[in-house]
């Protein structure tokens, strides 16, 4: 869950580490090799496929979810969004006229679920860019996307003279 980890009068850093999300799905991976076995034990082709459909969809929900996601805003007007995934880490500069937040919010019929997403101006239009890979409920993504915009409002690219 996206949730602000520093704030000094020098930088705010804004992170989403989905260790919790990892574990579980680490886990659910496991499970479902351990049922594979069972199943081998036991002769029962159905359990067996079953389970390798559900690892595949747990290794394949690890792959596509688990991300660390980093924003530092600057005040000096400047941010870097930091993305590591399995391939390493990636960045990208914004200044604070090109950089905001919003909400992409998801209704259904348990209640709602959000996730912050950087919306930056560009020549093509506006791109978004998610925060996580994942929406979930609380107010932490509010209170995350209440800053960046806060940042961007304050915030104006220093020119040298």
């Amino acid at each position: 869950m996206v949730k602000i980890v520093r704030e000094t009068p020098e930088e705010t850093v804004i992170e989403d580490r989905p260790w919790l999300l990892g574990l579980c799905l680490a886990s659910a991976t496991i499970g479902a090799t351990a049922l594979v076995f069972h199943a081998w034990d036991e002769g029962s082709a159905t359990l067996g496929f079953a389970a390798v459909l559900f690892g595949i969809g747990a290794i394949w929900s690890l792959h596509k979810a688990i991300r660390h996601t980093r924003l530092t805003l600057r005040d000096d007007g400047t941010a870097t969004l930091a993305v590591r995934d399995r391939l390493g880490w990636s960045t990208r500069d914004f200044s604070s006229g090109e950089l905001r937040a919003g909400l992409e919010t998801q209704r259904d019929g348990d209640g709602d679920t959000q996730r912050a997403v950087l919306l930056v101006d560009g020549p093509e239009g506006v791109e978004r860019l998610p925060l996580t890979a994942y929406l979930t409920s609380g107010s932490r993504h509010e209170a995350a996307v209440a800053r960046i915009n806060a940042w961007s409002a304050r915030s104006q690219p220093r020119r040298s003279a």
